[in-house]
């Protein structure tokens, strides 16, 4: 699916300066007409993101690390075990830290046990079978599933795409505004291409999940959108 968004500027200049072009030009002094466009392409991500792990209480901080230790070994064993070779499991966040009680008035808080927990991030390709993948580190211990996100291996050809269509509907747009100034348009001075950041995936985020999960996760993948925007700038012919 491909989408145009306008944010269309006209302006009719008299005297044109160097900086205004992309490129070294002197000035001409021709008026011109300056168009943004931006075009946008939906394509179904190929590659998925998951970040999942275990947080495990205890009255000390070493035994809440060495309990968070043994359930994330057994999960990442499990999880590995369901996928390809090529699945990648990566550290995301460690940290261990203190509980404390909710103080009553005119009391401190106090500390009631620690919190340890470890999540990692996996990439892989197998999208289809990412609920499964949940069920199973779910099962094998663990208790947080933090963040799901879709992206692309390669957004090089739907971004070319979403170009095009800017380009096109860029210079659509300066042919109606000639047109209704009843003028003609000349040549084209510059066509920047504007960057709109990194291809964004697609996320589900703050998900709790419960060991006792009966049936397998439902997960859709959507679609992943790719923009791209260019400002056009023409000259009106004489």
């Amino acid at each position: 699916m491909r989408t145009a968004i306008l944010a269309l500027s006209v302006f009719l200049a008299g005297v044109l300066n160097a900086q205004t072009f992309a490129a070294n030009t002197d000035s001409t002094g021709i008026p011109y007409i300056e168009v943004t466009a931006e075009a946008e392409t939906k394509v179904a991500p190929d590659i998925a993101y998951l970040d999942f792990g275990v947080m495990t209480r205890a009255d000390t901080a070493a035994a809440a690390a060495q309990q968070n230790a043994s359930r994330m070994k057994a999960v990442l064993a499990a999880v590995r075990g369901a996928l390809s070779p090529k699945a990648q499991i990566g550290s995301g966040t460690y940290n261990v830290r203190a509980e404390y009680s909710v103080p009553r008035e005119g009391s401190e808080p106090r500390v009631i046990g620690y919190v340890a927990s470890n999540v990692v991030r996996l990439e892989t390709a197998e999208l289809g079978r990412l609920g499964e993948v949940i069920d199973v580190a779910i099962k094998a211990g663990a208790n947080q599933v933090q963040r799901i996100a879709f992206g692309l291996s390669d957004a090089s050809t739907p971004r070319r795409t979403a170009l095009r269509d800017a380009v096109q509907q860029a210079q659509a747009e300066a042919e109606s505004i000639a047109s209704a100034l009843k003028t003609q348009l000349g040549p084209i001075v510059s066509v920047i291409d504007q960057d709109v950041g990194p291809v964004r995936p697609l996320a589900q985020e703050g998900m709790m999940m419960r060991a006792q999960a009966a049936s397998t996760t439902p997960v859709e993948p959507g679609t992943v959108t790719v923009r791209a925007r260019v400002v056009m700038r023409v000259q009106i012919a004489r």
